[in-house]
């Protein structure tokens, strides 16, 4: 180890593959802020019933 090279290795930026990167993940992106169904498996979500001070109400034996 005494005969070490001390510069750390290089690792060759492809341009190709950058780009795939870059590319990749503002499709993901736009998908998730575009698209909220796709991994819903009910997509007629009703959300949970309040009183008036924002209380979500957990039972429905009233209605």
């Amino acid at each position: 180890m005494a005969h070490a090279n001390p510069r750390a290795h290089d690792f060759p930026i492809q341009p190709g593959l950058l780009i795939a990167l870059v590319l990749s993940g503002a499709i993901g992106f736009a998908l998730g802020q575009y698209s909220p169904t796709f991994g819903a498996a009910n997509s007629s979500y009703q959300p949970p019933i309040e009183d008036w001070h924002g209380n979500v109400k957990r039972s429905h034996w009233t209605q």
